[in-house]
């Protein structure tokens, strides 16, 4: 009786490769590699190249999941090559056919000094930069892993699940900074509907619907202080009492997350007195040049699921306010004392001029 062996190549097409996708481009050098499932495979051989011949590769790896994660051997402005092959128990498969994939090129020059570097946590830093309208984010040694590319995105904040909250440069536009969510891959999740000048925050409250900070005006006194010659010589009469000036404040606006119409707002001119103002940081020697008062400048917005609260932090009053949602009540200001008295605590702090929450 003849004994015959029978010998298998197995193999797989490369449809089981899932990202990344075939030619795609990346804006990211921390890359998600992921297949399918091939039966009874017991793990993964997963191996990237420069070359599309797998002569010159870079690195390889043995996984028993369907994903892996490189943050080590890619750069920027490179197209790399990737496939896969799957391992059983007394064999392994063919390697599948290569997808390929390409990194765009780094758009900051950011570096790390560390001040004491055994107290530095580990992770990623996100930010935006309004000079030339870009984001991006850098690892602890100030490796940029991340961009967002040629879109104008302005990184505001994320939070605990992945969603991405900035503007996008509209050039020439009126409300020219629309507030948006976007994927890290930039792929735009939401817009608001841009009808009125959005700034500094945008973010998405627990019903899904999105809570942004918008400008708004009304007219306003100019109060006496060590501007009132220059007012007084433009025509203005700059008494702390006639109401003949822009003053700009600002409005929290939430839009219902499918229709885009307002469903929710609160404005500073409804609740702050006009009797607070900067007297120390020159925004009056500002609004003298520009012939508008920017009187609040709230620039970051934050929601309290657990006390159904928001907390603002209003620039050039000096000012974090706690406001009961959705009765928009004033629940506690604190920061500078000023003569409406409606700062309750934290005087003694000195903070002015803040930035965030």
């Amino acid at each position: 009786m003849k004994n015959i062996l029978l010998i298998f190549s197995i193999s797989f097409a490369f449809s089981n490769l899932i990202t990344p996708e075939d030619g795609a481009i990346l804006n990211r050098i921390h890359v998600l590699f992921e297949w399918k499932q091939i039966p009874e495979a017991i793990s993964y051989d997963l191996r990237i190249s420069e070359d599309e011949n797998f002569y010159s590769i870079i690195y390889e790896t043995t996984d028993s999941s369907l994903a892996y994660i490189d943050k080590n051997n890619l750069s920027w402005q490179k197209t790399y090559y990737w496939q896969i092959r799957a391992n059983f128990n007394n064999q392994s498969s063919d390697w599948c056919t290569p997808f390929s994939f390409t990194t765009t090129q780094a758009l900051s020059s950011s570096s790390v000094n560390y001040v004491n570097e055994s107290q530095y946590q580990a992770g990623v830093t996100v930010f935006g930069a309004f000079f030339n309208y870009f984001s991006a984010g850098i690892d602890q040694t100030g490796k940029e892993i991340w961009n967002s590319g040629t879109n104008n995105f302005v990184y505001y904040s994320s939070n605990s699940f992945g969603n991405v909250f900035g503007c996008n440069l509209l050039s020439g536009a009126e409300n020219n900074l629309p507030g948006m969510e976007i994927s890290f891959q930039n792929e735009i999740i939401w817009e608001e509907p841009n009808d009125e000048f959005l700034h500094h925050d945008i973010i998405k409250l627990p019903s899904g619907n999105y809570l942004g900070i918008v400008e708004t005006n009304s007219l306003g006194p100019i109060p006496i202080g060590g501007w009132t010659a220059s007012f007084q010589n433009l025509g203005f009469q700059a008494d702390g009492i006639t109401i003949e000036f822009p003053w700009i404040g600002d409005k929290l606006v939430e839009w219902d997350k499918d229709t885009k119409e307002v469903v929710w707002t609160w404005s500073t001119f409804d609740h702050f007195s006009m009797s607070d103002y900067d007297q120390f940081g020159g925004t009056w020697t500002e609004a003298y040049l520009s012939l508008r008062y920017d009187w609040t400048h709230v620039n970051a917005v934050i929601f309290d699921e657990s006390e159904s609260a928001i907390y603002i932090s209003t620039r050039h009053l000096s000012r974090i306010t706690k406001i009961d949602y959705p009765s928009g009540e004033i629940i506690w200001n604190l920061g500078h004392e000023m003569p409406s008295g409606q700062v309750s605590m934290g005087t003694e702090i000195g903070f002015s001029f803040q930035h965030s929450l």
